[in-house]
C-alpha cells in the first residue's frame, strides 16, 4: 500500500537475531518465571556494553522519505568519526557509573570493570544483597567470571540466549544514542556555518 502512494521510498529494515524455536521456548519460560517476581525485580541489577559512533549511532541512517522532498543526508568524517564503547548498570535504586573500555575485553578487563563500577554501585544502593543480571557473552560465562561472582556471593539472573531486547537498559541506550546523534549534528551545523555555509540541510 505505502509502495502505491508514489511518495514514499523503502530504506532499510532494522536485522535481528534469527531465533530458533528452542530460543523461543526458552524466552517464554524465562518470561513465566519472571512475571512473579514482583517487588524482587528492585533488587535486580541490570547491565550491558554499547558502542556509540560519535558520527551517528549504528542503524540510525535509514528511514521512509518523501520523495517530493529533499533527501536527508549525513556528513561523516573521512577517517570516521570515532566511536566509545561503555558498560553501565542501573536498577530500580539507581544507576551506576558509565565505564569507557578502551579496549576489547576478555574475563580478566571484565572482572576489573566489576570491581571499580558494579561493586561501588551495589554496595551503596544493594547492601543487602542483589541479583546480577548479564548477557551470555563468553567472558561473562568464563570460569574466571564465575568463581569471581561466586566467591562474592553474587546471585546471577538466568538469561536466555539472543535476547537483548528483554534487557530493559536497551531503552537508556536508545535515549542516549539520540543524544550523541543529536550533538553530532549540531556540531556539524556549527563546522558549516563557522566554514561560511548556511548551516541549512
Amino acid at each position: 500500500m505505502l509502495a502505491r502512494e508514489g511518495t514514499l521510498c523503502y530504506a532499510k529494515r532494522k536485522s535481528s537475531p534469527v531465533l530458533t524455536k528452542a530460543h523461543k521456548i526458552a524466552r517464554l519460560e524465562w518470561a513465566r518465571a519472571s512475571v512473579v517476581l514482583g517487588a524482587q525485580w528492585e533488587s535486580v541489577v541490570f547491565s550491558d556494553e554499547k558502542k556509540f559512533n560519535l558520527d551517528s549511532p549504528d542503524g540510525l541512517q535509514y528511514y521512509w522519505y518523501d520523495l517530493r522532498k529533499e533527501e536527508q543526508i549525513y556528513s561523516k568524517r573521512q577517517a570516521g568519526g570515532g566511536s566509545v564503547v561503555v558498560r553501565g548498570a542501573f536498577s530500580a535504586k539507581g544507576k551506576s557509573r558509565l565505564a569507557v573500555l578502551s579496549r576489547r575485553q576478555n574475563s580478566e578487563d571484565y572482572v576489573s570493570t566489576l570491581c571499580k563500577y558494579l561493586l561501588p554501585f551495589t554496595a551503596l544502593y544493594h547492601p543487602g544483597g542483589f541479583t546480577f543480571q548479564q548477557d551470555n557473552t563468553s567472558i561473562h560465562r568464563s570460569s574466571f567470571t564465575t568463581q569471581w561472582l561466586d566467591e562474592r556471593g553474587v546471585s546471577v539472573m538466568k538469561w536466555p540466549a539472543l535476547s537483548p531486547d528483554l534487557n530493559p537498559i536497551e531503552n537508556i541506550w536508545g535515549m542516549l544514542a539520540r543524544r550523541v546523534m543529536n550533538t553530532a549534528c549540531l556540531l556539524l551545523w556549527l563546522t558549516r556555518v563557522r566554514c561560511g555555509g548556511s548551516g541549512n540541510g
